[in-house]
């Protein structure tokens, strides 16, 4: 009788400890995964992108998570290589949802479901 209850107590032990443990996930592994759509018009041809982002993850970084970005002050300068030309007046701009955005790609936080767009645009003088 005696082990019966001894070992009864050390499993109790042996759950009440367990469950007090601290939840090991990584935070990747607890965080919600947003989806959302990437799309760079190069002007030759266009690449799309189902993207995967955090909470508060802002426009510049999901562009610089997935291509090559020359930026300055929060303006992309070239995207993989493809370039603006200030001589032709051609800037890279991008729309959220089919809506210019109206911040800089830094400061513009990215929603689920959001299809983010940039591309080149010539400018008349």
């Amino acid at each position: 009788m005696k082990k019966i209850v001894l070992s009864l107590s050390v499993l109790m032990s042996l759950f009440a400890l367990a469950a007090c443990q601290p939840n090991s996930k990584s935070k990747v592994e607890t965080e919600e995964n947003l989806q959302a759509r990437l799309i760079v018009d190069f002007g030759d041809k266009v690449d799309k992108k189902e993207i995967t982002f955090e909470k508060g993850d802002s426009v510049m970084d999901i562009l610089e998570e997935y291509y090559e970005v020359e930026e300055e002050a929060g303006m992309v300068l070239s995207i993989d290589g493809v370039s603006q030309d200030a001589s032709k007046n051609t800037y890279w701009l991008y729309d959220i949802n089919d809506e210019m955005a109206p911040k800089g790609a830094e400061e513009m936080t990215i929603s689920e479901g959001d299809t983010i767009r940039f591309y080149l645009e010539t400018f008349d003088n």
